[in-house]
């Protein structure tokens, strides 16, 4: 019933009327659809189109960033100075453990006096003349120093060392060199002169030099 009045009424609209009509309803839908539709999915795409801008500029902002601070490490001269420093000082802490490793089993300079002097004591026919002691500092060579990247100048080690001068017959001599060579300590050796003068081979004059190696520089107990 309804839908014939209504049908009723559009047929009784003129042509102009009812094209009219079409309009208006085209022209809602159309606006139903903007509000609806098109909106929100204009809507989205913006706030996409946005969050994409912001991560490009982030991306832009921290690429200035590392290259800002690749730039300061470049410029910088402290950087490569203390990476080279802080090599060095693990070298040379490894260096030094190797020396103490080393020398471990060497006497130290405030027993290698007496001990030397106590078995002189104890050997006849070989006198004391004289007793000097020494002190030398040990570089490093070039090629150490290079391949422990450490200035060649760079003093590590003494040389801490007596030089004695004895009187007395080749076989005394002999006996306190085994003597030396027989203690619990070890002693480096660098140099020994024999000669035998106008008063025979017991009275030869003999000079002897022994040292041993330290990082300390004091002589104790000299």
């Amino acid at each position: 019933m309804n839908t014939d009045k209504w049908l009723q009424r559009w047929l009784a609209l003129a042509p102009r009327e009812q094209w009219l009509a079409y309009a208006v309803g085209l022209a809602l839908c159309g606006v139903l659809y903007v509000q609806f539709v098109g909106t929100p999915i204009a809507a989205r795409l913006t706030s996409q189109t946005i969050d994409s801008q912001a991560v490009e500029a982030r991306g832009v902002a921290t690429a200035a960033t590392l290259a800002k601070l690749h730039a300061a490490l470049e410029a910088d001269p402290n950087i490569p100075y203390n990476r080279a420093l802080l090599l060095a000082s693990t070298d040379s802490a490894r260096l030094l453990e190797q020396i103490d490793h080393s020398t471990g089993q060497l006497i130290s300079p405030d027993k290698m006096r007496a001990v030397l002097q106590d078995l002189l004591k104890a050997q006849t026919g070989l006198q004391l003349v004289s007793l000097e002691s020494f002190t030398t500092p040990v570089e490093l060579s070039s090629d150490a120093a290079t391949k422990t990247h450490t200035p060649a100048s760079a003093v590590v080690l003494y040389r801490h060392g007596v030089h004695l001068k004895l009187e007395g017959g080749y076989f005394a001599l002999l006996r306190y060199l085994q003597a030396v060579q027989g203690t619990q300590w070890t002693l480096n050796w660098d140099s020994l002169d024999y000669r035998v003068g106008e008063a025979g081979a017991a009275h030869a004059q003999i000079s002897l030099q022994l040292y041993t190696l330290s990082r300390y520089a004091g002589w104790i107990g000299v």
